[in-house]
């Protein structure tokens, strides 16, 4: 009678587990086609967000390879093209109301810079989809300071004063 009745529960387990999976698989649209609402999240609201600009040193000059991103948003990154050129396109993003739009240099070179962007998403469908957004921001990064050369060497030279000096006695 055990036996039966592990074997009935399994079955039931299986058949309930295949019907959950097809009603998750239904939810979305179908993967060949094209969906114009963008992509399906299972119930969760998104938004385009796009922020687009240029990053330039001190001097006025582009810089690139410099890594843009938008903080808790998944990891999507862009870097700068040569002429110091970025766009940030993301077609998922929780339609948060406050995103951090941030531009590190790989190098070391330079300090990162960010922005908060406030978003007002438009064009959402009453659904699930909650707009788009874009924006234009331009950031200059500055040289990291370096450690000044001067106060290593006025610490290596300095001589301590006769108070400072230790006493040796020899007996």
């Amino acid at each position: 009678m055990k036996q039966i009745k592990k074997y009935l529960t399994a079955k039931w387990c299986a058949i309930l587990s295949a019907l959950l999976g097809m009603l998750g698989y239904a939810a979305c649209g179908d993967k060949d086609k094209e969906d114009p609402y963008g992509p399906c999240l299972y119930g969760q609201p998104y938004a385009h967000f796009k922020v687009d600009g240029s990053v330039i040193n001190e001097e006025g000059a582009p810089v690139k390879d410099v890594k843009v991103y938008v903080r808790d948003n998944y990891g999507d990154t862009t870097k700068t093209d040569p002429n110091g050129k970025f766009t940030f396109n993301s077609n998922d993003i929780m339609p948060y109301r406050n995103l951090w739009v941030i531009a590190e240099d790989p190098s070391g070179v330079y300090a990162a810079d960010s922005v908060n962007v406030t978003t007002k998403f438009e064009g959402g469908n009453g659904d699930w989809y909650e707009g788009s957004y874009s924006t234009t921001h331009d950031f200059t990064l500055k040289k990291k300071p370096a450690e000044s050369e001067e106060t290593e060497n006025t610490e290596e030279t300095e001589t301590p004063s006769d108070s400072e000096t230790p006493s040796t006695t020899e007996e």
